[in-house]
């Protein structure tokens, strides 16, 4: 092989030796300007057409330079090293040095250009603003109004939930959330979020949902619709004592469709379908169970003081149950005095 240039003999590259076409060879370049543009809201940056976030505005400025890079048909663009220099605050200057691969070739070259701010708004906070949203989570309980424990746990899961889904698309957000009388309604920009995170919150609290549509509009002849998602929590929660059959029961657990009741009689379990619990009412709340002093204790039965009334009451024994201390935790129903498991 020999260079069609110069007539010297050895390897070629498009015909000619390695100095002949390294003389004009441009394996690189990149536009004399780059805009990039900044959400005044969020404060992510568009690069490539994806909104991403960065430490700081070199770091963007550094990104969007080298990914503007044209790289020549053939070669491989193996690394690059930028250098960022600030001309005012919204201009910034990029020296870039580019390495390359091309066929059995190690080359280097030095690029520069300059990475222009500017300010916009991105889709989602542009929903966010417009309060745009596709579903909607309504949290009730059932019988009872949301207490304030109640709604800081939601509001703490339902961004918990949102900040993964975010992870992985950055369009879902919540565009707002109402307190309204008996709990919470959150207003979110996917269907498939709301559905998703509804579905959970039952599964997690054994409650029931309910779904209704809304038509909203058409779209290029399809009607869209907006959902709403309605939560209905139990009438009871973990810790609190029921009446189920005309019996006290103590909740245990709760699961998507059961629920574990410890009876406050035997203290034997035992797992019940939430449908048959939804009209269960709550006698005892978890401050309803207290400590009551033990006066005596027996084989078969437990002498304390009735923490309400201060009176003796003689307890018998659940099958297994056994006195660890100076006090018992006890729950007291009307006349009778239980003991807590």
């Amino acid at each position: 092989m020999f260079c069609v240039r110069c007539g010297r003999e050895g390897p070629t590259y498009e015909s000619l030796c390695v100095d002949c076409f390294l003389e004009n060879a441009r394996f690189t370049t990149v536009p004399d300007h780059v805009d990039l543009q900044h959400c005044a809201y969020c404060g992510d940056y568009l690069i490539r057409g994806k909104w991403t976030k960065h430490p700081s505005i070199e770091e963007a400025s550094r990104e969007a330079a080298v990914r503007a890079i044209e790289v020549k048909k053939g070669a491989d663009l193996v690394k690059t090293k930028a250098e960022v220099e600030e001309a005012d605050k919204n201009n910034f200057h990029v020296h870039i040095r580019a390495s390359i691969e091309y066929s059995d070739l190690a080359l280097e070259e030095a690029l520069e250009t300059t990475v222009r701010i500017k300010g916009a708004i991105c889709s989602r906070c542009s929903k966010i603003v417009g309060h745009y949203y596709e579903s909607i989570i309504q949290i009730r309980g059932r019988g009872r109004k949301l207490s304030d424990r109640q709604k800081e746990h939601y509001l703490e899961e339902i961004d918990r939930r949102v900040e993964t889904a975010k992870e992985d698309n950055r369009e879902m957000f919540v565009s707002k959330v109402e307190d309204v009388p008996g709990g919470l309604d959150f207003y979110l920009s996917s269907i498939s979020l709301g559905k998703a995170i509804a579905k959970d919150l039952a599964d997690r609290s054994g409650a029931e949902v309910k779904e209704s549509s809304t038509l909203v509009t058409q779209k290029e002849g399809r009607d869209v619709y907006r959902l709403t998602y309605l939560v209905r929590l139990p009438s009871y929660m973990r810790g609190e004592v029921i009446m189920h059959e005309d019996r006290p029961y103590l909740v245990a657990q709760i699961a998507s469709s059961t629920t574990k009741l410890i009876d406050l009689k035997t203290h034997e379990p035992v797992n019940v379908n939430n449908a048959e619990l939804y009209e269960a009412k709550v006698v005892g709340r978890r401050e309803d169970i207290l400590d009551a002093i033990v006066l005596t204790d027996s084989k078969r039965e437990v002498q304390i003081m009735n923490p309400r009334t201060f009176a003796t009451a003689e307890i018998r024994k659940p099958q297994g149950y056994q006195v660890r201390g100076e006090t018992v935790r006890a729950f007291v129903h009307e006349e009778d005095v239980y003991l807590l498991p």
